[in-house]
């Protein structure tokens, strides 16, 4: 009966919107855990003051140099290369301390700054001209920054598996100001360097003003072959956004040229969804895979390494950021590498890794046209497709009025007005439910004793009337998708970061204007409240008392659930409520052809509506 494929489907939904909630509630829940809990730093284990161990001597015939992996083991107190000490992450500061002071250069474009350090010849910092780390302000917002971890520095595998990052003091080289191209150097051993050069491009169209071109050149100027094994490098660190402080789009991600896949910052943490599916807490997370490309990003930016050759594997792990609030509490980042197995360089040859690195906002048109399905760190989920044709419109829209509210409303509109058949189909089948709701009072007190005969006579009635008693769980089947496509492009899209619209200061987060005893006020939830309880009242009601209490409660519900959405999915909401008001107006004040009628002769047969009963020429005798 249309009443139970009504309720069925708003259950749907109500369900759908009660797993968002929970979920946004559990990774709320665990982002508190983690701000309560004082940061933990491992204590290194202090070396001997001995030599350690050193080098054997080539001798003789000899074939090979060490390899940046033995270079790597000499840590502690060993002093190798012209004095300059390896470093691993993790040693303490004083022996960081005996490598020279740091020397930062930086080369730019008209969107990007990029700040470099001698330490590990990599990427500090960058900064994204175009977009103001705090609203209203005009401080750019800085990639990377407060990391340990400088971008694309090259980190090692140590021998019970562990990266540890291989940062000497580089030489300077060329490049820096004024230029858009930087030179670094480092010689391992006597005779063999190591080169990393860095570009930026002058262009403003696509993703190219964002994209670091970057290549390691490893120079091998002796007569024996040089081992460099597996290196690992850096993507860059990711920290949370404000708009998503639970972290849902806080991740470290990768390609494999089939399938994309990412590593959540709650992967680290243990823990579960509500009691169920527990596991363990993970320092690191470290994958055998193929690697087109590798990315660490948060809700509105992203880092994305694709080099030149695919890597080997890839390396995730947690990074703990320099706190943001006057409590101190610790800002979790995410980070992690690609792995490479470069092999070997010959006598007198060199062997080079070359990569690109993008820097910048999660935006569509620019991340397709880096052509290696980069776009896939929208994470615009199972209705991708929806979301990515919602964002052109978007687009579209935003560049005939200029403002992403008045946008979002025209969206809204032009899928309402696209929806309106099938919807009008729906609101009338519902009318015309209520019109027969006597006759079919009567047929359920006629055969209550025979369910089967309930049905078909039932059945017979709606076939009289023309009611389709699936047409009003139908639309809200096909808007489930738009809306879930809606809701992820909405989170992920860079574009509506800091937007402005009326009292919404921005429509990436709530739309709270004040905070009563710790409680944030959000209007737009509030309205969209309103809006969908005059919807629902102006629904017509083909149910028994019970189930329409439960309608009657959903708009407090979905009030509830939506309360912290983004005010742009709100606002989607509450203009596509008051759209389905205005429809159910028309369709109320609408008089039908068909008038109601009574039941059909339960006894005789049914006459279709609309025909006429024929009259025998004849009529036998009596």
């Amino acid at each position: 009966m249309d009443k139970n494929y009504t309720m069925a489907g708003i259950l749907m939904l109500a369900v759908a919107f009660g797993i968002l909630f929970l979920q946004q509630q559990d990774m709320k829940r665990q982002a508190e855990e983690r701000a309560a809990e004082p940061p933990t730093v491992e204590q290194p284990v202090l070396p001997d003051n001995g030599a350690g161990p050193g080098f054997d001597a080539p001798g003789e015939g000899s074939t090979s140099v060490p390899s940046m992996k033995q270079i790597a083991e000499v840590e502690e107190g060993i002093i190798a290369n012209g004095g300059q000490p390896i470093i691993s992450n993790g040693q303490p500061e004083a022996q960081k301390d005996a490598r020279p002071p740091e020397e930062t250069y930086e080369i730019e474009n008209d969107l990007l700054r990029v700040v470099f350090t001698t330490y590990g010849g990599a990427i500090k910092e960058v900064a994204l001209k175009d977009y103001p780390a705090i609203n209203g302000q005009e401080e750019p917002y800085i990639f990377n920054q407060g990391s340990e971890l400088p971008a694309l520095s090259i980190s090692l595998a140590d021998a019970d598996g562990s990266v540890e990052e291989y940062a000497p003091a580089y030489r300077f080289l060329s490049g820096g100001s004024g230029s858009r191209k930087i030179e670094f150097a480092y010689e391992l051993v006597p005779g063999v360097e190591l080169v990393r050069a860095y570009e930026v491009s002058n262009a403003t169209e696509g993703a190219s003003p964002y994209i670091i071109k970057h290549s390691t050149r490893f120079q091998n100027q002796t007569p024996n072959i040089f081992s460099i094994n597996h290196i690992f490098v850096n993507v860059g660190t990711a920290p949370p956004t404000d708009a998503d402080p639970s972290g849902y789009h806080l991740n470290f991600s990768y390609y494999d040229g089939e399938d994309y896949e990412y590593i959540s910052r709650n992967k680290f943490e243990g823990g579960g969804f509500w009691g169920f599916f527990k596991r363990d807490p993970a320092t690191d997370i470290q994958r055998s895979t193929k690697a087109v490309w590798a990315s660490a990003k948060n809700q509105f930016f992203a880092a994305i390494v694709t080099p030149e050759n695919p890597g080997i594997g890839i390396f995730a792990q947690p990074a703990s950021l320099p706190p943001k609030t006057p409590r101190g509490e610790p800002l979790i980042g995410i980070t992690g590498a690609i792995e490479f197995d470069l092999q070997n360089v010959n006598a007198h040859s060199e062997r080079t890794l070359s990569m690109d690195l993008y820097v910048g906002p999660k935006e569509y048109s620019r991340l397709i046209s880096l052509d290696q399905r980069q776009e896939y760190v929208m994470q615009l989920g199972f209705f991708g497709i929806i979301g990515k044709f919602l964002l052109w419109m978007l687009l579209a829209l935003h560049n005939m009025v200029g403002n992403y509210g008045v946008a979002i409303i025209m969206m809204t509109i032009i899928i309402r007005l696209t929806l309106w058949p099938l919807t009008a189909k729906a609101a009338q089948s519902s009318k015309k439910m209520q019109t027969i709701q006597e006759p079919l009072k009567e047929i359920k007190e006629k055969y209550k004793d025979q369910p089967e005969k309930i049905q078909k006579e039932t059945l017979k009635l709606f076939q009289q009337h023309k009611i389709n008693p699936a047409a009003g769980c139908l639309p809200i089947l096909i808007q489930m998708p738009i809306f879930f496509g809606l809701f992820q492009m909405l989170r992920s899209a860079s574009e509506l970061r800091f937007a402005h619209f009326l009292w919404i200061e921005d429509l990436s987060l709530e739309d709270t204007v004040a905070t009563i005893g710790g409680f944030p006020f959000n209007p737009l939830p509030l309205v969209m409240g309103v809006t969908m309880y005059y919807q629902m009242k102006m629904t017509p009601m083909n149910m028994d008392s019970a189930q329409q209490k439960i309608f009657k409660m959903l708009p407090f519900f979905f009030l509830i659930i939506c309360y912290n959405f983004s005010s742009g999915l709100v606002l989607y909401w509450t203009v596509s409520n008051c759209f389905t008001i205005l429809q159910q107006f028309i369709t109320n004040r609408r008089k039908d052809a068909e008038e109601p009628t009574k039941a059909p002769a339960l006894s005789a047969q049914v006459v279709p509506a609309g025909r006429k009963k024929k009259k025998l020429k004849n009529p036998p005798k009596k």
